[in-house]
């Protein structure tokens, strides 16, 4: 596949890009362009043991179960509460 990549592909990703580049970045990117897509290529040929390949197979989460708590002693911990409510710092200005 990078043997395929060519000068007037990067040519026409630049003005899709709004860029215009010159001689020496072409080349410069020509090669970048085209090493990266050598090492995706190798990726094509990375072989998982068995044990890899399925452990993405199973689920990992935990089931969803509904637990009572002390809203009031949790509120009891916080420095600082306004109705229920924990009350924090502002960190976003309103514009």
């Amino acid at each position: 596949m990078a043997n395929n990549f060519c000068k007037e592909e990067l040519l026409k990703l630049a003005a899709m890009a709004g860029l215009s580049l010159d001689e020496n970045e072409v080349k410069q990117f020509e090669g970048e362009i085209k090493a990266i897509i050598e090492n995706i290529d190798a990726l094509e040929n990375v072989t998982l043991s068995e044990e890899l390949a399925t452990a993405r197979l199973e689920n990992v989460f935990r089931e969803d179960v509904v637990i009572e708590s002390d809203a009031d002693a949790i509120l009891a911990q916080a420095p600082q509460t306004q109705d229920r409510y924990f009350v924090v710092p502002k960190i976003l200005d309103e514009k």
